[in-house]
């Protein structure tokens, strides 16, 4: 039986686990209907960036892969806390109880399987407040992240309350003919990309060391730190429940978007 990680040094001290719809938290959700799109390093990145400023910070590795875990395993006792938890869909426990995190969260980060439907798909949507696209430019992945967007919001639960959603573009070569027509794509759908993460070693290595961007203050990882910042900025402003979009989306303008995938 696979037990939700809850490793002394990751956990708050006397901090009580609740379910994750209970907590005082912005929780977001990184997905794609593709596999390879890069969900765990924006994942990672985005916890490491979140736990830097030293606030609660929890990663649900939700991908039966466990990519997220492995990252979380090989980070040091020097870097930033993150606390983990590892869904197992396999599991005897219920899934409301391996969904839980501290009650003192702040920032609550989900890296999801891809290929999901239906039902599962609604649960997780229904259980975050932000949703990340993490989008590769080629033709093939700006086509099925098309496709995938236009499902999401056709979900009752969207339709019902229309979370914030914003794509990231994930190695990218600038000077490639697939960035321009990912460009083209992300205005199409009107959903902002508040990130342009570059094709770059950096983020191998620091997937290997357990690390994210942030946690390299050399001058040779500032290119990739600037390339965060209006990510960041994005995430605070949705971050406060006012903030949140509540409005229900038409069904005109949903069967358009996924018409134009």
């Amino acid at each position: 039986m696979n037990l939700p990680v809850l490793s002394d040094r990751t956990k708050p001290h006397n901090d009580p686990l609740v379910a994750i719809q209970l907590l005082s938290a912005c929780r977001i959700l990184v997905i794609n209907g593709k596999g390879g799109s890069g969900k765990t390093t924006v994942s990672t990145n985005l916890a490491s960036w979140l736990a830097k400023r030293g606030e609660t910070t929890v990663l649900v590795d939700a991908d039966p892969q466990g990519s997220a875990s492995y990252w979380l395993a090989s980070r040091t006792q020097e870097l930033p806390v993150i606390f983990g938890v590892k869904i197992d869909p396999t599991s005897r426990l219920t899934r409301s109880f391996q969904w839980r995190a501290p009650k003192s969260t702040r920032w609550l980060i989900t890296d999801a399987a891809p290929g999901l439907t239906g039902t599962a798909l609604e649960d997780l949507i229904q259980n975050h407040d932000l949703i990340i696209v993490p989008v590769l430019p080629s033709d093939i992945d700006i086509r099925a992240s098309a496709h995938f967007i236009g499902e999401l919001l056709l979900t009752r639960c969207m339709r019902r309350q229309r979370r914030p959603i914003a794509v990231v573009a994930n190695r990218v070569k600038q000077q490639a003919n697939a960035w321009d027509r990912l460009k083209k794509f992300l205005l199409s759908l009107n959903i902002p990309y508040p990130a342009t993460l570059r094709d770059t070693q950096h983020y191998v290595r620091a997937y290997s060391e357990g690390r994210g961007i942030a946690d390299y203050p050399q001058q040779s990882h500032a290119r990739d730190r600037n390339d965060w910042e209006l990510l960041l900025c994005w995430l605070d402003a949705q971050a406060s429940p006012s903030q949140w979009l509540d409005e229900t989306v038409s069904e005109e303008t949903d069967t358009d978007l996924v018409n134009a995938s």
